[in-house]
């Protein structure tokens, strides 16, 4: 159903407003949305389910990985509305340079594969080569991709964990999208610890942030001798408390592990007040769908009020 108002509005123009309430015939997506007329959509209330891979990487195969990609999109098309892979998903190290993506061909593939069954695709991180005045980068990137197969956007990663610095240069903009399901911000592993990168998108109005990740247990280095659960401790802390502090629902996205070695696992969604509301506590792969209503964002900004006193600080 489409209902168009014209409201005036103090602006050089009207602006119409229509607001579109959506039924998904295969998510029961709701969505109600001001379109400002010029492709951006702000909106009101929204829910919609999200697919989170917990994805176990085969080492060295991009191709093994990719064909085992497209069985978890066939899984989850029809179901979600969103499906995430964790970082590092397809060329599984940026140490490797044989498996740099220098064509583009990895997101060239999920773009195809985002259309063939109509699903929105976060396919994990990719190690790609970007090419600039006869100059050559590598980059940690990581995309979002409608269900027409569009690229709305591409995220170069800011912060890079220590051992990536030898190979790999570091993004410098954070990313907020608009999306038909609202802005959407993307971020990558240990973007997760800084919060200045959450209150950035905070003032660009980011209701869902998705984080893909390659979380292990040796991370904690020299802590591991305190506790071998620290990273799992600190991962689950960082998700709640990032969700309550900005007021948004997070989706993390880690990979699979091996019983207590390498990755940590550890998939969740995270909103204010309710704090966890799906999560893997294992490291084992799997999938799981979550309904999502952004609706409870707008009780966490009235209570908390985090975004108001941001906005006084500008």
């Amino acid at each position: 159903m489409l209902r168009k108002l014209c409201v005036g509005m103090n602006y050089r123009r009207k602006l119409i407003l229509s607001f579109f309430h959506t039924h998904s015939q295969n998510s029961k997506t709701f969505a109600q949305t001001i379109n400002l007329k010029n492709n951006k959509y702000l909106t009101i209330l929204m829910k919609l389910n999200i697919a989170v891979c917990q994805f176990k990487i085969k080492e060295h195969n991009p191709k093994k990985n990719i064909e085992r990609a497209e069985q978890f999109i066939k899984k989850a098309s029809g179901k979600a509305d969103i499906i995430v892979f964790p970082e590092y998903f397809i060329n599984d190290s940026c140490k490797n340079n044989k498996f740099v993506d220098r064509k583009r061909k990895f997101v060239k593939h999920f773009q195809h594969l985002a259309k063939k069954y109509n699903i929105d695709i976060v396919p994990g991180s990719i190690i790609e080569e970007e090419k600039k005045k006869n100059k050559s980068k590598i980059f940690n990137a990581t995309y979002y991709i409608d269900s027409n197969g569009k690229i709305k956007a591409e995220y170069k990663k800011v912060n890079l964990w220590y051992s990536e610095r030898r190979h790999v240069k570091p993004g410098r903009n954070i990313c907020v999208i608009d999306t038909k399901f609202g802005k959407i911000g993307l971020i990558i592993c240990w973007d997760l610890e800084f919060p200045e990168v959450f209150r950035k998108m905070d003032r660009q109005n980011v209701k869902i942030v998705i984080c893909t990740s390659y979380w292990c247990f040796g991370d904690a280095g020299k802590g591991l001798k305190y506790d071998h659960n620290s990273e799992i401790k600190m991962v689950d802390s960082l998700c709640v408390d990032r969700a309550f502090e900005n007021e948004i629902i997070l989706v993390y996205c880690n990979s699979a592990g091996n019983k207590q070695i390498g990755s940590i696992g550890h998939s969740q969604i995270t909103e204010p007040f309710k704090g966890v509301i799906k999560k893997f506590n294992h490291n084992r792969e799997g999938m799981f769908i979550q309904k999502i209503n952004t609706e409870i964002l707008k009780d966490a900004e009235s209570v908390y009020k985090i975004r108001r006193e941001l906005k006084k600080k500008k």
